[in-house]
Protein backbone atom coordinates (compact mmCIF):
# COMPACT_ATOMS: atom_id res chain seq x y z
CA UNK A 1 0.00 0.00 0.00
CA UNK A 2 2.89 2.39 0.63
CA UNK A 3 3.84 2.88 -3.07
CA UNK A 4 0.20 3.69 -4.54
CA UNK A 5 0.03 6.05 -1.21
CA UNK A 6 3.39 7.76 -2.19
CA UNK A 7 2.06 7.77 -6.22
CA UNK A 8 -1.07 9.93 -4.82
CA UNK A 9 0.94 12.13 -2.95
CA UNK A 10 3.54 12.91 -6.01
CA UNK A 11 0.68 13.14 -8.46
CA UNK A 12 -1.05 15.89 -6.03
CA UNK A 13 2.21 17.67 -6.45
CA UNK A 14 2.63 17.42 -10.24
CA UNK A 15 5.39 14.96 -10.07
CA UNK A 16 5.51 11.45 -12.00
CA UNK A 17 5.57 8.52 -10.03
CA UNK A 18 8.53 6.33 -10.63
CA UNK A 19 9.84 2.50 -9.48
CA UNK A 20 13.04 2.35 -7.98
CA UNK A 21 14.87 -0.37 -9.88
CA UNK A 22 16.98 -3.11 -8.01
CA UNK A 23 20.42 -1.25 -8.73
CA UNK A 24 18.91 2.12 -7.95
CA UNK A 25 17.66 0.97 -4.56
CA UNK A 26 21.65 0.31 -4.04
CA UNK A 27 22.52 4.04 -4.73
CA UNK A 28 22.71 6.16 -1.53
CA UNK A 29 21.68 9.53 -0.96
CA UNK A 30 23.72 12.79 0.87
CA UNK A 31 22.40 16.25 0.95
CA UNK A 32 24.62 19.18 1.47
CA UNK A 33 22.71 22.06 2.32
CA UNK A 34 24.45 25.65 1.95
CA UNK A 35 23.80 29.01 3.22
CA UNK A 36 24.30 30.91 -0.35
CA UNK A 37 23.58 30.69 -3.68
CA UNK A 38 27.58 30.51 -4.80
CA UNK A 39 28.53 28.19 -1.87
CA UNK A 40 30.01 25.14 -3.08
CA UNK A 41 28.62 22.11 -1.54
CA UNK A 42 31.45 20.09 0.71
CA UNK A 43 33.32 17.46 -1.30
CA UNK A 44 32.95 14.04 -0.98
CA UNK A 45 35.97 11.64 0.41
CA UNK A 46 39.15 11.18 -2.15
CA UNK A 47 37.49 7.75 -2.91
CA UNK A 48 34.52 9.13 -4.81
CA UNK A 49 34.61 9.97 -8.69
CA UNK A 50 32.34 12.18 -10.00
CA UNK A 51 30.38 10.47 -13.08
CA UNK A 52 28.03 13.17 -14.13
CA UNK A 53 26.02 16.29 -12.64
CA UNK A 54 22.59 18.15 -13.47
CA UNK A 55 20.00 20.81 -12.29
CA UNK A 56 19.43 22.48 -10.55
CA UNK A 57 15.97 22.34 -9.89
CA UNK A 58 13.38 23.91 -7.95
CA UNK A 59 11.75 21.75 -5.20
CA UNK A 60 9.29 23.18 -2.88
CA UNK A 61 9.86 21.84 1.02
CA UNK A 62 6.14 19.96 0.06
CA UNK A 63 8.49 17.51 -2.11
CA UNK A 64 10.80 16.93 0.01
CA UNK A 65 8.73 15.73 2.66
CA UNK A 66 7.81 12.70 0.99
CA UNK A 67 9.71 9.52 1.58
CA UNK A 68 12.37 8.95 -1.10
CA UNK A 69 11.98 11.62 -3.03
CA UNK A 70 14.58 11.03 -5.53
CA UNK A 71 13.75 7.59 -6.69
CA UNK A 72 14.69 8.70 -10.57
CA UNK A 73 17.85 10.25 -9.46
CA UNK A 74 18.87 7.46 -7.69
CA UNK A 75 17.92 5.15 -11.29
CA UNK A 76 19.91 7.40 -13.49
CA UNK A 77 23.02 7.11 -10.74
CA UNK A 78 22.87 3.31 -10.78
CA UNK A 79 22.57 3.41 -14.63
CA UNK A 80 25.83 5.38 -14.75
CA UNK A 81 27.52 2.87 -12.80
CA UNK A 82 27.42 4.74 -9.56
CA UNK A 83 26.30 3.96 -6.23
CA UNK A 84 26.10 7.26 -4.62
CA UNK A 85 23.98 10.50 -5.34
CA UNK A 86 25.19 13.83 -3.40
CA UNK A 87 22.49 17.07 -3.83
CA UNK A 88 23.43 20.39 -3.30
CA UNK A 89 20.73 22.11 -1.94
CA UNK A 90 20.08 25.75 -1.34
CA UNK A 91 16.99 27.53 0.02
CA UNK A 92 16.06 30.76 -2.20
CA UNK A 93 12.46 31.64 -0.54
CA UNK A 94 11.97 31.17 3.26
CA UNK A 95 8.40 32.49 4.04
CA UNK A 96 7.61 33.09 7.83
CA UNK A 97 4.93 32.98 9.82
CA UNK A 98 3.25 36.95 10.34
CA UNK A 99 3.18 36.66 13.83
CA UNK A 100 6.36 36.37 14.17
CA UNK A 101 9.18 39.23 14.59
CA UNK A 102 11.10 40.27 11.30
CA UNK A 103 14.55 37.96 11.52
CA UNK A 104 12.94 35.04 13.81
CA UNK A 105 14.50 32.45 12.08
CA UNK A 106 13.78 29.84 14.90
CA UNK A 107 11.65 26.43 14.06
CA UNK A 108 8.55 27.73 14.95
CA UNK A 109 8.31 30.46 12.61
CA UNK A 110 9.37 28.53 9.32
CA UNK A 111 6.35 27.79 7.40
CA UNK A 112 8.53 25.06 6.14
CA UNK A 113 5.84 24.04 3.80
CA UNK A 114 6.24 27.16 1.33
CA UNK A 115 10.04 27.05 1.34
CA UNK A 116 11.75 26.52 -2.19
CA UNK A 117 15.15 25.26 -2.75
CA UNK A 118 17.50 25.28 -5.49
CA UNK A 119 18.39 21.29 -5.96
CA UNK A 120 21.40 20.56 -8.03
CA UNK A 121 22.68 16.57 -8.18
CA UNK A 122 25.74 14.47 -8.81
CA UNK A 123 25.80 10.81 -9.18
CA UNK A 124 29.41 9.32 -7.69
CA UNK A 125 31.09 5.89 -7.47
CA UNK A 126 32.78 5.55 -4.51
CA UNK A 127 34.65 3.05 -3.15
CA UNK A 128 34.55 1.22 0.23
CA UNK A 129 36.45 3.42 2.56
CA UNK A 130 34.69 6.62 1.10
CA UNK A 131 31.55 4.56 1.45
CA UNK A 132 32.32 3.63 4.86
CA UNK A 133 33.38 7.39 5.78
CA UNK A 134 30.21 8.55 4.51
CA UNK A 135 28.56 5.54 6.69
CA UNK A 136 29.80 7.00 10.04
CA UNK A 137 27.93 10.73 9.38
CA UNK A 138 25.62 11.94 11.39
CA UNK A 139 22.41 11.37 10.16
CA UNK A 140 19.50 13.83 10.61
CA UNK A 141 16.52 13.67 12.85
CA UNK A 142 13.97 13.58 9.47
CA UNK A 143 14.68 10.47 8.08
CA UNK A 144 13.52 11.53 4.87
CA UNK A 145 16.12 13.87 3.97
CA UNK A 146 19.78 12.65 3.84
CA UNK A 147 22.31 14.91 5.11
CA UNK A 148 26.29 14.56 5.41
CA UNK A 149 27.53 16.94 7.74
CA UNK A 150 31.17 18.13 7.34
CA UNK A 151 33.27 18.07 10.95
CA UNK A 152 35.96 20.62 10.69
CA UNK A 153 38.73 18.93 12.84
CA UNK A 154 40.28 20.81 15.77
CA UNK A 155 43.84 21.36 15.66
CA UNK A 156 44.90 20.45 19.57
CA UNK A 157 46.42 23.40 21.31
CA UNK A 158 50.38 23.72 21.28
CA UNK A 159 51.66 22.74 24.60
CA UNK A 160 54.36 25.87 25.57
CA UNK A 161 57.69 25.01 24.45
CA UNK A 162 59.95 25.28 27.68
CA UNK A 163 63.92 24.71 26.76
CA UNK A 164 65.82 22.70 29.66
CA UNK A 165 69.24 22.46 30.09
CA UNK A 166 71.70 20.06 29.32
CA UNK A 167 71.76 17.22 32.31
CA UNK A 168 75.60 17.20 33.49
CA UNK A 169 77.27 14.33 32.07
CA UNK A 170 77.18 11.61 34.00
CA UNK A 171 80.83 9.54 34.92
CA UNK A 172 81.59 6.31 32.65
CA UNK A 173 81.11 3.57 34.90
CA UNK A 174 84.29 1.21 34.65
CA UNK A 175 83.82 -1.78 32.71
CA UNK A 176 83.01 -4.55 35.29
CA UNK A 177 85.24 -7.68 35.20
CA UNK A 178 84.03 -10.47 32.59
CA UNK A 179 84.14 -13.99 34.84
CA UNK A 180 86.22 -16.82 33.50
CA UNK A 181 84.43 -19.77 33.23
CA UNK A 182 85.76 -23.61 32.56
CA UNK A 183 84.75 -25.13 28.84
CA UNK A 184 82.03 -27.80 30.27
CA UNK A 185 80.20 -25.74 32.43
CA UNK A 186 79.78 -22.91 29.46
CA UNK A 187 79.20 -26.05 27.30
CA UNK A 188 76.60 -27.20 29.53
CA UNK A 189 74.43 -23.88 30.17
CA UNK A 190 74.62 -23.10 25.98
CA UNK A 191 72.80 -26.82 25.33
CA UNK A 192 70.03 -25.57 28.14
CA UNK A 193 69.78 -22.07 26.58
CA UNK A 194 69.70 -24.00 22.99
CA UNK A 195 66.43 -26.15 25.03
CA UNK A 196 64.93 -23.49 26.17
CA UNK A 197 64.37 -21.70 22.12
CA UNK A 198 66.89 -19.06 23.41
CA UNK A 199 67.76 -17.53 19.97
CA UNK A 200 71.70 -17.48 18.71
CA UNK A 201 72.48 -13.86 19.09
CA UNK A 202 71.06 -14.20 22.83
CA UNK A 203 73.72 -17.17 22.99
CA UNK A 204 76.75 -15.35 21.65
CA UNK A 205 75.92 -11.92 23.96
CA UNK A 206 76.35 -14.73 26.85
CA UNK A 207 79.13 -16.64 25.82
CA UNK A 208 80.49 -12.97 25.08
CA UNK A 209 79.98 -12.07 28.68
CA UNK A 210 81.19 -15.39 30.03
CA UNK A 211 85.06 -15.37 29.12
CA UNK A 212 86.33 -19.25 28.53
CA UNK A 213 89.57 -20.14 31.19
CA UNK A 214 91.17 -21.09 28.00
CA UNK A 215 90.73 -21.37 24.30
CA UNK A 216 88.64 -24.32 23.25
CA UNK A 217 90.84 -27.23 21.55
CA UNK A 218 89.67 -29.14 18.18
CA UNK A 219 88.54 -31.80 20.41
CA UNK A 220 86.36 -29.60 22.40
CA UNK A 221 85.19 -27.71 19.19
CA UNK A 222 83.79 -31.43 17.64
CA UNK A 223 82.28 -32.22 20.67
CA UNK A 224 80.20 -28.73 21.00
CA UNK A 225 79.35 -29.18 17.04
CA UNK A 226 77.68 -32.72 17.66
CA UNK A 227 76.16 -31.24 21.03
CA UNK A 228 74.50 -29.19 18.07
CA UNK A 229 75.78 -25.73 19.19
CA UNK A 230 75.73 -23.35 16.21
CA UNK A 231 78.98 -22.17 14.58
CA UNK A 232 78.68 -18.84 15.59
CA UNK A 233 78.50 -19.39 19.32
CA UNK A 234 81.30 -21.85 19.03
CA UNK A 235 83.56 -18.61 17.15
CA UNK A 236 82.28 -16.27 19.94
CA UNK A 237 84.41 -18.06 22.69
CA UNK A 238 87.41 -16.90 20.60
CA UNK A 239 86.48 -13.11 20.72
CA UNK A 240 86.65 -12.67 24.01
Amino acid sequence: MKTPIVCMLLGALGIACVSLTKQGAQVRVYQADVETAEAPAPPLPDGCRLLKTWGPIDQQQQEREISDPYLSQRNQTAALGGNVLYLRSYRFRNLMKTDCSVGDKSPGCMDNLQSWYKVTFGSYACDAPALAELAAAPQPANAAIFRWELKKKTPAPEEPKTVQAAPAAAPTPSAAPIASVGAASLKSKIVALLQEGVGADVIVAYVRANRLASPLTAEEIIDWKRSGIPDEVIRATFSN
